[in-house]
């Protein structure tokens, strides 16, 4: 059960992290991707996600998220209940998301940190990893590559105050998208070969600046 709960978490996160680098071939954000002859939503359902996509716009929300989210559900065959009660988890999220990273986030920020607090991040963990990026580089990079590489530790199970010390020391540090990249793929690969998430990420984050507290230490 715990395994089919994972593959199905990744599966959602999964599409909200792609709606961050490309639409499907002629997707336009707030319109459904054309019928490819699977199961299709209804009308009702539709109608439902439309009106939640026009209330995150008014808000000044990206809605682009819920159709993507949505048409994942479908090309995976979810049923349609759970596809709606996914998107509007989403949608929650994604208020959410703005309310720990600031008004100024955008929609690739705000996608991956709905998709980190879906996966066990806390509002706090969020506003940690803001607060460390613009000591770092006040607000002249995007918080989307950490967040998207705390996800993944989070899918993992690494606990979730150790996954976000290890993102936030390599945030502190200026790090490039290379190097969230490559300690993802260190951790991904201590735990095949047997290590528990929390011993891969421990042995990957050795040398890293923290303080006795473990939170990170001014660069």
């Amino acid at each position: 059960m715990r395994i089919a709960r994972l593959t199905f978490t990744l599966l959602l996160g999964s599409a909200c992290v792609r709606s961050m680098h490309a639409q499907r071939p002629g997707m336009v954000p707030g319109a459904f991707p054309p019928a490819d002859g699977r199961t299709q939503l209804s009308t009702a359902a539709r109608q439902a996600i439309t009106r939640l996509g026009d209330s995150l716009r008014a808000v000044r929300l990206p809605d682009a998220p819920l159709y993507s989210k949505a048409a994942e559900g479908v090309l995976k065959g979810a049923d349609e209940t759970r596809i709606l009660a996914a998107v509007r988890t989403l949608a929650r999220e994604l208020g959410e998301a703005r309310a720990s990273l600031g008004a100024n986030a955008d929609e690739a920020e705000l996608t991956a940190g709905a998709s980190a607090l879906h996966v066990g991040a806390t509002a706090a963990m969020l506003a940690q990893l803001r607060d460390t990026q613009r000591s770092a580089d006040g607000d002249n990079r995007s918080l989307a590559v950490p967040l998207v590489a705390l996800v993944d530790l989070l899918a993992r199970r690494v606990p979730a105050p150790m996954a976000t010390a290890a993102i936030d020391s390599l945030v502190a540090q200026r790090a490039p998208a290379e190097d969230f990249a490559a300690f993802r793929a260190a951790v991904k690969d201590d735990i095949l070969a047997g290590r528990t998430p929390e011993a891969a990420v421990r042995a990957r984050t050795l040398g890293l600046p923290h303080n006795s507290e473990g939170r990170v230490r001014a660069p």
